[in-house]
């Protein structure tokens, strides 16, 4: 499960698995469960599943996913071709 982006209370990961479907990231909250992670399309922006994140928390998610998207895909890029990903610090 390879952690993409760090921001604040947030973590931004996706699953090795997650690499055959179309590609998005989980954010979950580090005070709730991580099994109840939040979904968002990558090419799109759209939240696909809420898991335990607020509106506001969402809204933030898109926001830095759109700012940052080029260097999420070349993380993903990285990981796929088995190198190691590198993860983004926002704080």
């Amino acid at each position: 499960m390879p952690k993409i982006i760090l921001f604040k209370n947030l973590i931004f990961f996706f699953y090795a698995y997650d690499l055959t479907e179309r590609l998005h990231l989980h954010i979950a909250n580090t005070k709730s469960e991580r099994s109840r992670s939040a979904k968002i399309w990558l090419d799109t922006l759209e939240v696909f599943e809420e898991g335990s994140l607020s509106k506001k928390e969402l809204k933030i998610c898109q926001k830095l996913i759109e700012e940052n998207k080029d260097d999420i895909l070349e993380q993903i890029k990285r990981f796929s071709e088995g190198q190691k990903v590198e993860i983004i610090d926002l704080n």
